[in-house]
């Protein structure tokens, strides 16, 4: 029964939501390559640039802390050979999910794709650690929190009862909250997003699970998506690195294979970037 009951509250969610954010039909190509190891990526970085629209939210993205270009970048060209083709796809996925959101009523959107471009360059970085897809572990990061922004389309009174209810909260605890609400929490709504979206299921099923790292059923992108999750959200609350490291659950970090001193250095690197970020704002 509670699978019935779960499958028909996200379905009233995204009813309620009316259509499904739109998404720029090459971004929705370049998710579809994410299931491709060697897809040509090239004709889409060229269509790219004859969409005005999309090459300047790129732009300002590579242009921005968290790819660590030195100088300022110009064009698309100039993008792709200072990052490079696989990273110009992460780079084009992000411009174009945070596009999908132009207006949420009662969410500071600046902020939390801020959060999200953070979450997902630490996830990037433990997954490199890891031996997992970097640019999974990416996607998957930069997703977690899109549930949270259709929940906020489809039932605004309810989301912003959640929101003063979770103030300083984590992601898990939110999820708890949502659930005893809605029968559904912003991980599953994410899922099925990106499955309608068309990203690959392994992302799919590490929004799904990232709340619960200990279940069984959480993939190994799920446990670093929850690693990264917390050390994004510590870091925001103005925590230490060091600390960030001392409060995270060993459990999960061994499940992931990571050791505190790895962890730490991508914390730092990640906040240094995000830090030279807020100053170009």
């Amino acid at each position: 029964a509670a699978m019935i009951s779960r499958t028909h509250a996200i379905e009233r969610l995204f009813a309620a939501a009316g259509q499904l954010p739109s998404i720029p039909r090459v971004v929705q190509k370049m998710i579809e390559t994410l299931r491709d190891e060697d897809a040509d990526l090239l004709p889409l970085i060229g269509e790219i640039r004859t969409d005005p629209t999309i090459s300047a939210r790129v732009l300002k993205l590579a242009n921005s802390g968290y790819y660590g270009s030195r100088r300022a970048v110009g064009s698309i060209d100039e993008a792709v050979s200072l990052i490079g083709t696989r990273a110009m796809r992460t780079l084009v996925i992000s411009a174009g999910v945070s596009s999908s959101f132009p207006k949420v009523p009662g969410v500071d959107l600046q902020s939390l794709w801020r959060h999200a471009l953070l979450t997902a360059s630490i996830a990037s970085q433990l997954a490199r650690r890891a031996g997992e897809n970097a640019e999974r572990a990416y996607s998957a990061g930069l997703m977690l929190r899109v549930g949270q922004l259709m929940i906020h389309i489809a039932f605004p009174r309810v989301a912003d009862e959640i929101m003063s209810e979770c103030q300083g909260l984590g992601m898990s605890e939110r999820a708890t909250v949502e659930q005893h609400k809605l029968n559904t929490n912003h991980c599953e709504v994410g899922a099925e997003l990106a499955m309608r979206w068309n990203f690959p299921d392994d992302i799919s099923a590490a929004l799904e699970y990232y709340c619960q790292p200990r279940n069984p059923d959480a993939s190994l992108l799920a446990r670093l998506a929850h690693v990264a999750a917390q050390c994004a959200f510590e870091l925001e609350q103005q925590t230490a690195p060091e600390d960030i490291v001392q409060r995270l659950d060993n459990t999960v970090t061994d499940m992931c294979g990571l050791d505190a001193a790895g962890i730490l250095q991508d914390i730092r690197s990640c906040a240094e970037r995000a830090d030279g970020d807020e100053q170009a704002d």
